[in-house]
């Protein structure tokens, strides 16, 4: 009779300790908003902040822009605006200059604010990203 009680309670814990790991969130997302927000103010801390205009047109090309900036080594946040035209971007000075920025997305097909557009690379967007290359760019 002493084993079969030790057994169902035995049981009864498992379930329990089961039932309580399962309700508890390891990823709290109210957590996550909290280090999202830590993480920003040690980016900006770190480095210099700016925006320029790249022209454009859709999420691919936010994609295409972002990920240009993003391959340097330097660049620590980049953010494409596809309804403003505008690129914000986080970066080390110490470590990258701005215009080498600019190069790169001109590099990958897309014209900003300093550099012209590499014809080569626009040719190869996919039609949805080949902009207008009269395009304005700047916010009055």
């Amino acid at each position: 009779m002493k084993t079969k009680f030790k057994i169902i309670l035995s049981l009864i814990i498992v379930l329990l300790i089961v039932y309580f790991l399962r309700d508890m969130s390891f990823n709290d997302p109210a957590n996550s908003d909290v280090n999202d927000a830590k993480a920003e103010a040690i980016v900006e801390l770190m480095g210099t902040e700016t925006s320029f205009g790249v022209k454009g047109n859709c999420k691919m090309c936010k994609k295409t822009i972002e990920a240009s900036a993003l391959s340097l080594e330097g660049v620590l946040k980049a953010d494409w605006d596809v309804k403003t035209k505008q690129v914000s971007l986080v970066y080390d000075d110490q470590m990258i200059d701005l215009i080498s920025v600019h190069k790169a997305i001109s590099d990958s097909g897309y014209g900003t604010d300093l550099n012209e557009l590499n014809k080569e690379a626009y040719d190869n967007l996919p039609l949805c990203c080949q902009y207008d290359p009269d395009m304005q760019t700047d916010i009055n």
